[in-house]
């Protein structure tokens, strides 16, 4: 069994990221990974004005409940010791990781660009 200790006050947005995660349900986090994915999925069918800013954040969502539960899994496996399951979910997590900040990246660039609008032409 893991206990969480208390998060420190200079903790890193990562390190802050990580404690929400391991400390939320295994429901939450399913909700973040469903909504992300159908509301990532809704937006590129229905490509509203701002739509990349919406699957920018669908993928914000998503990558941080996928995260998550790979998370749990892979802290469940590394008891286990089964090694292919671990080096699996290290991977997965890794990638989730890159997603989530390359989404929080094009999820600013795009506000940043709404922001900007016409300014520059």
């Amino acid at each position: 069994m893991m206990f969480l200790s208390a998060l420190r006050p200079d903790a890193s947005l990562a390190e802050f990221l990580a404690y929400r995660a391991r400390s939320a349900s295994i429901r939450r986090l399913s909700l973040d990974l469903v909504v992300g994915l159908a509301g990532g999925a809704a937006a590129l069918w229905w490509r509203p004005s701002a739509w990349l800013v919406l699957v920018s954040l669908a993928l914000c969502f998503f990558a941080y409940g996928a995260w998550g539960l790979a998370d749990r899994a892979r802290s469940r496996v590394a008891t286990q010791g089964n090694r292919f399951a671990s080096t699996s979910l290290d991977a997965l997590c890794a990638a989730m990781g890159v997603v989530g900040v390359l989404a929080t990246a094009g999820l600013l660039l795009g506000v940043w660009a709404i922001a900007l609008g016409t300014w520059i032409s």
